[in-house]
């Protein structure tokens, strides 16, 4: 799209020039499909980013293979100028807007590589007995400054997978769940990407959120872990929509909607099979922690969810979220579990298993009209998917009877392949009307 937008800019400046279009129909022409925005070389940065890591474990295993015969001032010394090294040859190319910005921005990550073992070797020098996930704590707070002081996406990378990396040591070696280290995540880098309108600096520090949300919260309750992770991702399904409305960074719309959409479906595909009489999920509300979780998460996703479903004066999308059927299935679900979790209703057995079913095959139909209404070939595609594994989950556990499990996929072969008919037919009356 980039491209033929670029290539559309430059045509409109000829067609100016020849006089085909006059100049006030050329300014309003690019003010409708403005220039977009100078993407980072991602290719380059990714070879500088292998290139600096390499670089920095050569360095690291080269004075490993001498250390013990170093002196501990030597030692010190080597840590410090290869740091100070990095750094400084990485700050001096990145002052050039030129080829050698992106091998700043390897240095730097090499540079930031040499600081974590700095601290490993710093802490052997001094035999420093010390609680071992702190070091990639500090490490990861390094990283996270001077994602900021660059300003880098690299940093801000390299900052989510290290706290990440803290989370989950703590959990699993030591069973201390860190449960600010999620939001330490979201806010400490959220801002850096809706700054610079990165993409996959805003990808990754949502995912890094809900890793570091799921293992602490799992390391509390399996079942507030299961909720908490739902809720969030119903924040994210209608935070999707309220970023597409504004100007600041619609970017990130299909982002929070590709990720809450995919927690929303695995959770209630998952809570669609028999529990054995088993409620959806039981919250104890015996300990803080417990508590401020379920209700803050609860709280945020009920309000986000009726923000998004009221009109929004002045909003760019041509229609508000009240008016997009696939809302109504999370809206539903949401409401379902909030009042299980709190015990006004059971939703164990059958029951929950036919309602959570009817909620997965609900947004499967949605996914697919919708898909072939707007001519979305992905989306269609997708539904169509979903409409298989569920099919093929029900085939497993609710038929005995052959003809039965026959029937059911004679069935779903005849809906999906009415689908593509009805996609074909679509697309050909599209292309009519165009003409």
């Amino acid at each position: 799209m980039k491209k033929h937008i670029k290539w559309l800019l430059g045509e409109i400046d000829l067609w100016v020039q020849e006089g085909i279009i006059a100049p006030d129909q050329g300014s309003a022409l690019k003010n409708r499909y403005p220039a977009p925005a100078d993407s980072v070389a991602w290719g380059r940065l990714v070879f500088f980013g292998i290139g600096a890591v390499l670089f920095g474990l050569a360095v690291i295993l080269f004075f490993a293979y001498n250390w013990q015969r170093m002196h501990k001032f030597a030692k010190l010394a080597v840590i410090f100028t290869a740091l100070i090294g990095a750094h400084g040859a990485g700050f001096w190319l990145r002052r050039s807007e030129g080829p050698y910005h992106t091998a700043g921005e390897g240095l730097h990550l090499a540079g930031t590589m040499l600081f974590g073992a700095g601290i490993w070797l710093i802490a052997q020098i001094y035999h420093i007995d010390e609680h071992y996930p702190n070091a990639f704590l500090i490490w990861g707070m390094g990283a996270l400054a001077l994602a900021w002081a660059l300003p880098s996406v690299l940093q801000g990378i390299a900052a989510v997978i290290l706290l990440v990396l803290w989370n989950g040591f703590e959990v699993f070696d030591f069973k201390n769940p860190q449960l600010l280290s999620p939001f330490l995540i979201l806010g400490g880098l959220m801002p850096l990407a809706w700054l610079y309108r990165s993409k996959v600096l805003a990808t990754i520090v949502t995912i890094g959120f809900l890793l570091t949300l799921f293992f602490s919260t799992a390391e509390l309750s399996g079942d507030l872990a299961g909720v908490v992770i739902f809720f969030s991702g119903c924040m994210l399904i209608a935070a999707s929509h309220l970023v597409r409305s504004r100007r600041g960074f619609p970017q990130i719309g299909p982002i929070f909607s590709f990720l809450g959409f995919s927690i929303y479906l695995i959770v209630i595909f998952a809570l669609g099979f028999y529990h054995r009489g088993r409620g959806t999920w039981t919250i104890h509300f015996d300990r803080f922690p417990d508590g401020l979780l379920f209700f803050g998460f609860a709280l945020g996703a009920g309000v986000l969810l009726a923000w998004a479903m009221w009109p929004i004066p002045g909003s760019r999308l041509p229609m508000k979220v009240a008016s997009r059927k696939e809302y109504y299935g999370v809206i539903v679900a949401f409401t379902l579990i909030l009042l299980s979790a709190l015990g006004v209703i059971h939703l164990g057995g059958w029951l929950g298993m036919v309602i959570f079913n009817l909620l997965f095959l609900f947004q499967t139909i949605i996914m697919i009209l919708s898909g072939c209404r707007d001519l979305n070939m992905k989306l269609t595609a997708t539904g169509c998917i979903l409409f298989a594994v569920i099919t093929g989950a029900r085939y497993t556990d609710l038929f005995v009877s052959l003809l039965a499990r026959s029937l059911v996929f004679f069935l779903a072969g005849i809906a999906l392949f009415s689908v593509g008919i009805y996609y074909s037919k679509t697309k050909k009356q599209s292309q009519r009307a165009r003409l």
